[in-house]
């Protein structure tokens, strides 16, 4: 792919994800959602280490694009819930922010660049764990079009993945599941004629 093609198609994923977020903030707003503060404070400092990271060792690149929106877009999200006084948040919930963090210590220190993927994921997904189990037990708190979105974001990012390592296809193809996963949990049958209902 020519770095033309990459480049649009990153500001395309960006625009995407961003979009999504901002659903997002609105139906929180409205109060069509109650997202977990610790899950967005945990994925923003997660995105914005990474980003930063990245560019230190590798210099920008526009396949970040993607990662700087979701890390702008992460911590904004926990702050509105917070001011908003309409965020979910469990005891629990801390155990895996700090298991989270744990790893994405391990990440900032490894030179390895496997093993910062690796872990990456895992703190994202630790990290998830508390939105995971409130769209489990009550999937009306988290149904949003930005899961959807998300999910054609990580395809975008998939794209951009073609003809490089495939230590690059990794954390897109996570994400395209993690989000496929929130979406279907989120928008189970019978529940998609709402679909546009959240919009407005």
């Amino acid at each position: 792919m020519t770095p033309g093609w990459e480049r649009l198609i990153g500001i395309l994923g960006a625009l995407v994800i961003s979009t999504a977020q901002v659903i997002y903030i609105l139906n929180c707003l409205r109060r069509k959602i109650t997202p977990s503060v610790l899950s967005w404070f945990g994925w923003s400092c997660l995105m914005g280490t990474s980003l930063v990271s990245q560019i230190v060792h590798k210099g920008w690149q526009w396949s970040m694009t993607g990662i700087a929106s979701s890390a702008v877009g992460c911590l904004t999200i926990a702050v509105v819930a917070w001011w908003s006084r309409n965020f979910s948040f469990r005891r629990v919930d801390l155990s895996f922010l700090f298991a989270g963090l744990a790893c994405v210590t391990v990440y900032i220190v490894s030179a390895n660049p496997w093993v910062t993927t690796v872990f990456a994921i895992v703190a994202d997904l630790l990290l998830g764990i508390p939105t995971i189990a409130k769209a489990w037990r009550q999937p009306a708190l988290e149904r949003s079009p930005a899961w959807i979105l998300g999910v054609v974001s990580a395809l975008l990012a998939l794209a951009i993945c073609v003809g490089h390592s495939a230590i690059y296809v990794l954390f897109p193809a996570y994400l395209l599941l993690f989000n496929g996963a929130m979406a279907l949990l989120t928008w189970r049958p019978g529940f998609f004629l709402t679909l546009l209902s959240t919009f407005f």
